[in-house]
């Protein structure tokens, strides 16, 4: 009998699929801000200006943080850029708070250089990283001029620099908030859109093989052993892991054979949590397989939706 499992709804394998915005409105927001303060430092004068300064020296960092939001699918940025756009705002304020000389003026001014040329930098390349995004012509044509309009807006400030460089500069500061508005006016218009894998066609021998992995999941566990490895299911099968991790995903479906361990172990803490067990979540989670509590709350909401504490109290409130 040949073995189908359908894999978990939140793991679809085919189709485009669409993200939300996610940390976009944030960002534009704060990058907006900047580069309105930017602006307001140019054009007006005394206090006033030196205040509009401390934050509008950020600009080119968050600039660098709404880019990413606008070419990369992921809902959370990772913790690197953030450390970067926050360096170039610390270290940026610190050259406006402390202009004149001394170790922590020099310090800032280089490290504000350094860091500001990077945003810069990655800024310009960001648009070209595909993120494993499905790429349409208007979305190509979208990050072309993205591209162009930021490296024209670069090149400009660069070349006034030894004529006029604050008219430059904040005639820039303008184009470059309009064509942010713009940008973030498409991606919201237009959300970026995975590229979900090609799904393989199960042969006959990736089915079988399949049926004999089910076997060892269901007649002897072997998804409650903590360290268990692609490469220990293989040696058991005799089978080398590539034939292996096909039969997991042409034959059973799952991207990959954490996805199928895990799921396994969530089945089984379903039916302990749904039932009069009184273990802690903690005592399932172990007897599940999983290594520690962490692992397993974040497996348990990406197959439920909701964590086991939730799930447990719902489950028995309906009984």
């Amino acid at each position: 009998m040949t073995t189908t499992l359908k894999p978990p709804a939140s793991l679809p394998l085919a189709g485009l699929l669409p993200r939300p915005p996610g940390r976009l409105p944030a960002y534009a927001a704060v990058a907006g801000a900047a580069f309105v303060a930017y602006i307001l430092s140019k054009v007006l004068e005394g206090g006033p200006a030196r205040v509009f300064e401390v934050f509008g020296v950020s600009a080119c960092g968050w600039a660098w943080l709404l880019t990413r939001a606008l070419f990369d699918p992921a809902r959370q940025d990772a913790w690197w850029p953030r450390l970067v756009a926050g360096v170039v705002a610390v270290s940026g304020a610190a050259t406006v708070l402390w202009p004149n000389g001394g170790p922590v003026s020099d310090v800032a001014e280089n490290l504000y250089a350094l860091s500001g040329s990077a945003a810069l930098v990655l800024t310009l390349v960001e648009p070209f990283q595909r993120h494993g995004c499905a790429i349409s012509g208007a979305e190509r044509r979208f990050r072309r001029a993205f591209g162009l309009i930021f490296l024209g807006l670069v090149s400009a400030s660069v070349l006034a620099a030894w004529s006029a460089p604050e008219p430059v500069k904040v005639v820039s500061a303008l184009v470059g908030l309009a064509a942010a508005g713009a940008a973030v006016t498409f991606r919201l218009r237009h959300p970026l859109s995975l590229e979900a894998p090609e799904k393989k066609q199960a042969t006959a021998e990736d089915r079988r093989l399949a049926d004999r992995l089910m076997r060892l999941l269901q007649e002897d566990a072997i998804h409650t052993e903590p360290e268990l490895r692609i490469a220990d299911v293989a040696r058991r099968l005799n089978e080398p892991e590539h034939r292996v991790s096909r039969a997991i995903s042409a034959g059973l479906g799952f991207a990959n054979f954490n996805r199928l361990i895990n799921h396994h172990r969530v089945e089984q803490a379903k039916q302990a949590l749904a039932s009069d067990d009184d273990r802690s979540i903690l005592e399932i989670a172990l007897d599940c397989g999983f290594g520690s509590i962490g692992p397993f709350n974040r497996a348990f909401k990406a197959e439920t939706g909701m964590t086991p504490k939730a799930y447990r109290a719902g489950r028995r409130q309906a009984d």
